[in-house]
Formats: structure tokens, C-alpha cells, sequence
């Protein structure tokens, strides 16, 4: 029996809100310790997202990391099983580029000591053109679509909408296939070494594709995004943050 949607429920890593938006959901409390996100074929009016989006997006929040530097994040790693929709570019047989697919976002002030300056980061987006998915990402198979996705700290992120906003201490593109910032990803280390005091926390950011108001956890595991109207489900088994379990 799953959560009722937008309730939540205490894992290991911490309390993990639903911040999901429109026709999805965070399902939890299955015997195996699994997390489904999954999403509806619906349209909707505009309201639910701090831009103007009328899609569907299944939002997993992690308390785990709320308050640390940034430095002190150094791995991601997810395991997830297709129960219906696309399963993307790894599945097989190979989709497309999906949005579907889980990905993960970090909220992160890199301004703590001062004015603020909240931005949300991207790792394990298999969406993008595959030079950046490879930057911000490792995506394995084990043949029988078990799908292991993973990020470590000599990797890259993405820094949404930037460009055309300015990146936090400077910090020129390691890999760039565009002009927009979807085409544009970064070495972590860099950015952290560039912003030292740069804190993960819990935060209303404003970006357009997070729930409207909303003061998410520190990080994010998404599936859809504010123009999806493709139904979906996808089952997380094992979620690890630094090596330890949060599920």
C-alpha cells in the first residue's frame, strides 16, 4: 500500500516530502522498500509550476544533504525498473532521449554569506545530447533492464539556466555542444573550488519547472518535467547518497 500522495513518509536518509506537480505522484511504503514516480497523460492549466508549465513531474525529495557544503556531496548512485512509459536511451531495446527517465536536481546557494544566490543543478539527465549526459552521468544495464544511474564528484552538472546567467565564480563550461544551458555542463570541482562556502539546502528557489511556493529538500529525484503529458512509472530499489542508503 502506497503513501496518499503529497503525505510523505521517514526513510532512513530522512523525511522525504512529495513535491510532485499535477496528474503525478511519489509512491512509498511497498514491503521491498521501493519508490515508484510516475505521471499522467494529462493536460493542465497553468498555476502548478512557478513558470508557466501544464505538465506533469514526479518529484522525490531527499532531506539527507540539507545544510552541507557542497563539497561534502561526492556520490549519487540509483537503481530503477521501467513499469510503464519510455525507458530511454540504455533501456532495451534503446528508446529515445526521455525526461522520464529519473534525473537529479540539487538546490544549492552558492551566496550563503551574503546576498544569496540559489540555483538548482543537474546530474544524470540521459535526456541531453550525449556528450553532456556522459559529463553529468554513468548509466549502466545489467541486460535485463535493472538500471543503475550514478554521478561522483570528478564529474560535471549542469547549472540551470546558465547560460545565459552568470555561473557562480566564474567558472567557464568544461563541456559545451550549445549555447543554452542545457548544452552546457560544468566541473563540479571547479565550481566548488571557485565557491567554497556554497551550502545544499531546503529552499523556495522560484525555478519555473519546481512547484509553485514550494520549499523543496536539498535533492531532488525527478521524472517529467513541466511539459510532460507522457504517461509514466518508474521504480526506484536502492538510493544511495555518499555511499549510504536513503531508502
Amino acid at each position: 500500500m502506497g503513501f496518499p500522495p503529497n503525505m510523505g513518509s521517514a526513510v532512513s536518509g530522512g523525511f522525504w516530502p512529495d513535491f510532485s506537480v499535477n496528474a503525478a505522484a511519489v509512491d512509498g511504503g511497498y514491503l521491498d522498500g521501493s519508490v515508484i514516480l510516475r505521471t499522467g497523460a494529462q493536460a493542465n492549466a497553468p498555476g502548478a509550476f512557478n513558470g508557466g508549465g501544464t505538465g506533469n513531474k514526479a518529484i522525490f525529495g531527499l532531506s539527507s544533504l540539507n545544510g552541507r557544503f557542497l563539497s561534502e556531496f561526492t556520490a549519487l548512485k540509483y537503481v530503477w525498473e521501467n513499469v510503464d512509459g519510455p525507458g530511454g536511451p540504455f533501456f532495451l531495446p534503446p528508446g529515445g532521449p526521455s525526461v522520464q527517465t529519473p534525473y537529479a536536481n540539487l538546490v544549492v546557494d552558492f551566496d550563503p554569506n551574503g546576498a544569496g544566490d540559489l540555483r538548482l543543478l543537474v546530474v544524470c539527465d540521459d535526456s541531453l545530447n550525449a556528450a553532456i549526459t556522459n559529463a553529468i552521468g554513468t548509466y549502466a544495464n545489467n541486460g535485463s533492464n535493472v538500471l543503475t544511474y550514478a554521478w561522483d564528484d570528478s564529474m560535471d552538472v549542469l547549472i540551470v539556466g546558465a547560460p545565459p546567467a552568470a555561473v557562480p565564480g566564474g567558472v567557464a563550461p568544461n563541456v559545451s555542444v550549445g549555447g543554452g544551458w542545457p548544452e552546457n555542463s560544468y566541473s563540479f570541482a571547479e565550481l566548488v573550488a571557485a565557491n567554497p562556502d556554497s551550502v545544499i539546502v531546503s529552499a523556495f528557489t522560484g525555478d519555473g519547472g519546481l512547484p509553485a511556493g514550494a520549499v523543496t529538500a536539498g535533492l531532488l529525484l525527478v521524472s517529467g518535467d513541466s511539459g510532460n503529458i507522457t504517461r509514466s512509472s518508474k521504480r526506484l530499489t536502492e538510493v544511495k547518497v555518499n555511499g549510504n542508503d536513503v531508502l
